[in-house]
């Protein structure tokens, strides 16, 4: 049995486009569209407010007889960002299961930091069955408006499947830069180091022609693979559909379906130009009317804080006075002092 386990960990447990958005892989989990990918960067979890729930099926490249599933359901509550992933994979008596819960927390103004820990299980029928532990870390950084720039580390940690001491997960380090040039438009592109199959480089880009429609396209080398697909949202629900490529193996198809509240809007980038003439806000703002911009700008408020406080008074109306704000998940009596003289309810 561990011979023939030695000879699937290499595979076993390998980054698998969980939804049809993450064909990219580093460089789509760049601007997540669900919870789905904390598989690829667990920092993407405290990119996405509010809270939502996705499930997905996919074929991989050339596997006729091996199906994936997964499931992925989140929340922020301003301070914290969660999520827990279950996939599966197997047909005729081979089976993988991976459970994954994921935190991300805003560092500092611009910087999200995300830790997973991951259970598998490998089952092989006439084999017997085993499990293993692993953790992945990433960060998601924006240094300036519509400049988006993350890391990840697969397999942080790793357990063994078998008595070989290698690990269940290969060590992948990644890292991706990124850019929304105007509203509804992003690229970004990534690399990542296997730690047994070297460097691939991977570029997305996608487009929101209409408001609630997507179209994106991903490359991903070496070999050579193109994905295309396209997302429809129509409230709360959300439907995605990819079709990826592959040099030597057949197509393969991905779906997914979401319901909540969660996403994530890039700003588009602003212009030198635009900088230089734009002046920072004057203290008090009044917390009702200021954009999400203009909140990141208090000291103490981050991007994923910002987007709770507007997502609070949008949804429950205007604050009536700036106590009020302790109703608002992630405030509490401490932050709320430090924030007072830079806010208002005029």
């Amino acid at each position: 049995m561990n011979s023939l386990l030695f000879a699937l960990v290499l595979g076993a447990f390998e980054l698998q486009s969980e939804s049809p958005w993450l064909s990219g892989g580093i460089a789509a989990a760049l601007f997540p569209q669900t919870h789905l990918a904390v598989s690829v960067n667990p920092a993407s979890a405290g990119l996405l407010s509010g809270a939502s729930v996705s499930v997905s099926a996919s074929r991989p490249f050339g596997f006729r007889e091996l199906d994936r599933t997964a499931a992925a359901g989140g929340c922020s509550t301003g301070r914290y960002a969660f999520a827990g992933l279950f996939s599966y994979s197997g047909r005729n008596g081979y089976g993988e299961v991976t459970t994954t819960a994921a935190v991300a927390k805003p560092l500092i103004a611009g910087i999200v930091a995300g830790i997973s820990v991951s259970g598998h299980r490998l089952q092989i029928d006439g084999f017997g069955s085993s499990s293993a532990v692993s953790a992945d870390a990433g960060v998601i950084a924006r240094p300036f408006r519509g400049l988006f720039l993350a890391g990840a580390v697969r397999g942080l940690y790793s357990s063994s499947l078998t008595d070989t001491g290698m690990g269940a997960v290969p060590r992948t380090v990644s890292g991706a830069a990124g850019v929304s040039p105007i509203t509804g438009v992003t690229l970004s592109a990534g690399a990542s180091v296997h730690q047994y199959t070297g460097c691939e480089y991977s570029a997305v880009t996608s487009v929101e022609p209409y408001p609630g429609v997507s179209l994106f396209f991903s490359l991903v080398t070496h070999p050579v693979r193109m994905s295309m697909g396209f997302s429809v949202a129509v409230s709360s629900v959300s439907m995605q559909y990819g079709y990826a490529t592959h040099p030597d193996l057949p197509a393969g198809h991905l779906i997914s379906a979401t319901c909540g509240s969660a996403a994530f809007d890039p700003q588009p980038i602003v212009l030198r130009e635009t900088q230089q003439q734009e002046q920072g806000p004057v203290f008090p703002i009044n917390i009702n009317t200021a954009t999400e911009q203009q909140l990141v700008a208090v000291p103490g408020i981050g991007p994923s804080r910002a987007s709770t406080i507007r997502h609070y008074i949008d949804n429950y109306g205007p604050l009536q006075s700036i106590d009020q704000m302790l109703d608002i998940p992630g405030i509490g009596a401490t932050t709320l002092e430090n924030l007072r003289s830079y806010l208002t309810v005029q």
